[in-house]
């Protein structure tokens, strides 16, 4: 789940369960080279993995204020702390730490994600007109058609939100494509408020005379749609639409010395203030080791929109998912101290059935993204 794979920092034969983990460069740098793929190639394939990155693994690696980054990051991670945990992953340090200083490449590359997100949002197109690519809150000035500029605003928030509204301030005839995303099944575009037919293929075509201040709302219904890993023992994800979700895990914030936890070649800046570049060991406040109810149903509850414009924290995402799920009792931390790996589904437990709540996986940074399947043993429990 989310985009990646699991390789720590080499990828090694028989370790390919999801508490294996990724470099936050390679996030970045799996973003980048989707977004300049898709602009080479024009294939939009390129741009659903781009969001599976951006939306769901990359978020989490880093602290909301970016002054705080990882080393690794797993989609099956209950611990962020600066115990040595190799060979359970391949290297060897505190690399799961929430640490400023550690380490050189990520420090590079963890804070270009979204401005390469941002450059890429709209390409041109060969026939001189305008792709929408990728989705966000932007405005944009281009040149199409007979050479004349137009400029579009984009008001969004995608991918918490299912409209997108673009107003398009131009004069004159140029074709403006919009991706459709390819999990989405029912697309929907409306010009001035007239609905369009066609908008089921991977990107739709708007060819027309443009006048100052139409507006095209674009419409990605979401549902909530199960995945299940056949190579990483019959779990499941849970998605809705380009989001993936996870168990809400208590994090407890620990704050720890940033300069006695940084590896070799961090290179610290030797006037840098300690204090406002602590490092965090996080951990966990609640139990973690649930699957989900085989069969279990799903629940999308809506938040308000945070007021600092920043969706990918437990305090402030704008969605959850309520379900249910029981606890693995055999399912624990490895000798290594990761997540232990996953158990065969479907698991017989014994357990009651508890309500869980799950929220977006790139708001986790503790979290389980890939679920076990339970059934309960009639014999033994009572509901």
């Amino acid at each position: 789940p989310g985009g990646m794979f699991g390789a720590d920092e080499n990828a090694r034969p028989g370790h390919t369960d999801p508490h294996q983990a990724v470099e936050t460069c390679g996030m970045v740098e799996q973003m980048a080279s989707d977004e300049l793929l898709m602009g080479i190639t024009g294939d939009p394939m390129w741009g659903d993995n781009c969001e599976d990155v951006a939306f769901n693994t990359y978020p989490a690696a880093v602290l909301a204020d970016f002054r705080g980054l990882r080393y690794l990051t797993a989609p099956n991670m209950v611990l962020s702390d600066s115990t040595n945990h190799a060979p359970g992953i391949q290297n060897d340090g505190p690399f799961l730490l929430m640490n400023p200083f550690s380490s050189r490449c990520c420090q590079h590359n963890h804070s270009q994600g979204w401005p390469y997100y941002a450059e890429h949002l709209w390409m041109a197109t060969p026939d001189n007109g305008v792709a929408a690519l990728l989705y966000s809150d932007a405005t944009v000035t281009v040149k199409v058609g007979e050479g004349q500029m137009a400029t579009i605003k984009e008001n969004t928030h995608y991918p918490f939100d299912e409209k997108i509204d673009i107003t398009v301030d131009a004069q004159g005839a140029f074709p403006l494509y919009l991706r459709i995303p390819g999990w989405c099944d029912d697309a929907t575009v409306t010009i001035d408020g007239v609905t369009q037919k066609g908008a089921k293929d991977s990107y739709f075509k708007i060819e027309r005379t443009w006048k100052p201040g139409d507006k095209v709302e674009l419409t990605l219904p979401m549902t909530v749609k199960t995945h299940t890993w056949d190579r990483n023992a019959n779990s499941v994800s849970v998605n809705y639409g380009p989001l993936t979700f996870s168990l809400r895990i208590k994090e407890d914030y620990i704050k720890v010395d940033s300069r006695k936890t940084i590896i070799y070649d961090s290179k610290v800046q030797t006037t840098a203030d300690d204090a406002k570049w602590p490092a965090y060991e996080i951990l966990p406040g609640s139990a973690w080791n649930y699957g989900l109810d085989a069969g279990a149903t799903f629940q999308i509850k809506k938040r308000p929109w945070p007021k600092d414009n920043f969706p990918f924290s437990q305090q402030n995402t704008p969605l959850e998912i309520t379900t249910t799920g029981r606890q693995i009792a055999e399912w624990t931390l490895d000798s290594n101290k990761l997540a232990g790996v996953l158990p065969q589904s479907p698991v017989t437990v014994t357990s009651p059935r508890e309500t869980l709540t799950l929220i977006p996986m790139g708001a986790a940074r503790l979290r389980i993204s890939s679920f076990p399947t339970t059934i309960r043993d009639a014999n033994n429990v009572k509901e």
